[in-house]
């Protein structure tokens, strides 16, 4: 069943964009106006795979420096750090719109090279808003190797004492469900997988499911 409590069995079918359309309409997230108990009190994503490319594990010519706005990213020596365009177009909305003016924002990582993330977080530039990086958007950050449920998680919680059924995660899953295991550790949390880097309908997709009070996995 969707949105059982600790379901992580993907339902591409009951997901589909007609659907999402539909329940994002009926929820009121495509209108003006936004009822504060619609949106979480804590937005958290992954970052490599999952707001950026390349992962910060194969940046073997150079650590992260500037960002290039002719490369359209942050210059790592040979390589360019780019956002995924579903992940910029949300990062800048985050920004921008002050229907988002009472979200708090996490970043939640276990790459292995902590320092390029957070160099990359401070130089992504955000624009039309009161911040002017992603890492100003940013207050939260939990970088470092582990299992994000047993350690990621229970650190925000433990710093910013949202409870979890407050919390929504984004994470591309590539080489490990980190959704489910935040879903199974830490129950309440609304997870999403974006496999191919987080998209605009992903982000719908969960603002909408938590709004219908969906947890756990779901998608």
């Amino acid at each position: 069943q969707v949105g059982a409590r600790l379901d992580t069995t993907p339902t591409p079918k009951l997901w589909s964009c007609r659907i999402l359309r539909i329940l994002c309409v009926a929820c009121g997230l495509l209108a003006s106006t936004w009822e504060p108990n619609m949106l979480p009190s804590l937005i958290v994503f992954d970052l490599d795979a999952c707001l950026w490319s390349p992962e910060m594990f194969q940046l073997d010519s150079g650590a992260p420096s500037e960002y290039c706005r002719k490369r359209g990213g942050v210059v790592a020596g040979r390589d360019t750090v780019r956002l995924f365009p579903g992940a910029e177009a949300v990062l800048q909305k985050l920004a921008s719109d002050t229907a988002y003016a009472g979200v708090q924002f996490a970043v939640a990582s276990s790459t292995t090279e902590p320092a390029y993330a957070n160099k990359c977080l401070d130089t992504f530039p955000l624009s039309g808003g009161k911040f002017a990086t992603v890492g100003e958007l940013i207050r939260y950050r939990q970088i470092f190797p582990g299992r994000k449920g047993e350690k990621h998680f229970p650190n925000l919680h433990a710093e910013t004492g949202i409870p979890y059924d407050q919390m929504i995660f984004f994470d591309d899953c590539t080489y490990g469900d980190n959704c489910a295991n935040v879903a199974s550790h830490c129950p309440g949390v609304t997870c999403v997988r974006t496999p191919d880097g987080l998209t605009e309908e992903d982000f719908l997709l969960g603002l909408a499911a938590f709004a219908a009070g969906k947890k756990g996995v779901i998608k």
